[in-house]
Formats: C-alpha cells, sequence, structure tokens
C-alpha cells in the first residue's frame, strides 16, 4: 500500500515539475516581447512592460521552485516521514494538508478574477500608458488564473486518489 501512496505522490510530483519546466519556457520567451515593448514609441504598448514584467518573473520564480523543490529528494524525504507513522495516519496527515492547499487554490481563484475584472474596467476608464499598464494587468492576471488553476487542478486529483485509498482502508 505504501508504494501506491508514493507511486501517487511521484506522479503528482512529476506533473508539478512538468509545469514549472513549462513556466520557465514560458517566461524565456517573453523576454523578445519585453524588450520590444520598452523600445516601442507607443504608450499603450509600453505600459504593457511592466505588468508583463511581473509575469515573466513570477514564471521564472515559481517555476523554478517547482522544478527544485519537487524533485527526487522531496519524494525520498517524504518516504522517510511517513515510514515512521501507519500508513493510514499518513495518508490523513496528507489529506489534511491538501485540503489546506485546495482552500487556498479558491481564494486565489476569485482573487485573479476580481484583479482580471478591475483591470479590464480601469483599461476602459484611462488612456494611454494608464490604459497599458491596465491591460498587462490584465493579461498578467489571466495567466495566473491559468498557471494555478492546471495546480489545482493536479491537486485535486491527487486528493481524490489519497481518499480513495483512506476509504479502501477504512473498509
Amino acid at each position: 500500500m505504501k508504494n501506491d501512496y508514493f507511486q501517487g505522490y511521484y506522479t503528482w510530483t512529476k506533473g508539478e515539475m512538468e509545469q514549472g519546466k513549462w513556466m520557465v519556457a514560458v517566461a524565456l520567451l517573453l523576454v523578445p516581447v519585453l524588450i520590444l515593448l520598452v523600445k516601442n514609441s507607443n504608450v499603450l504598448l509600453r505600459g504593457m512592460a511592466l505588468p508583463l514584467f511581473l509575469l515573466f518573473a513570477a514564471n521564472i520564480g515559481y517555476g523554478g521552485y517547482l522544478l527544485l523543490n519537487r524533485g527526487q529528494s522531496q519524494v525520498v524525504e517524504k518516504n522517510e516521514l511517513y515510514s515512521q507513522l501507519p500508513i493510514e495516519e499518513a495518508l490523513k496527515k496528507e489529506s489534511q494538508k491538501l485540503k489546506k492547499d485546495n482552500s487556498v487554490f479558491l481564494i486565489l481563484k476569485k482573487t485573479w478574477i476580481t484583479l482580471i475584472i478591475v483591470s479590464l474596467i480601469l483599461f476602459l476608464l484611462t488612456e494611454g500608458h494608464y490604459k497599458g499598464v491596465a491591460l498587462g494587468f490584465a493579461i498578467t492576471f489571466m495567466s495566473l488564473l491559468t498557471i494555478d488553476s492546471l495546480l489545482h487542478h493536479r491537486l485535486l486529483e491527487y486528493l481524490a486518489s489519497i481518499d480513495l485509498k483512506i476509504m479502501s482502508l477504512s473498509k
């Protein structure tokens, strides 16, 4: 049963690392876009540079974190931690942690959607440079919503597999 648990964890971390690679790749693709935005004389496009730079930083930062933190060493560390606990207790502990993370993702989704709406309203109400800033933030928040939605989806799948294992042990 412990091997099943760690197989699910390994699959989850593999997905997290894959998303980290994509996030870093997108960040690298943003570099020439950012250079073109800064060099452009159009105030709308120049206004988008700062928010898109923040998106670049978020992709590099969190994507790099996923790549470095979700590796094999964390699987070994978790294996050592849970080898000391009975399997049902270890699974319940993991389920509780995942449920807390789930509630954080739900709050983040609402936050990103609210910020997208605010950015789009500001886009409609402003002119020039500020219009570009508002549009850039709308794009940034939509991207962050997409990133978190993918992470949340994988977390829900992992949580469902853990809860299913807990139920099968309880019978």
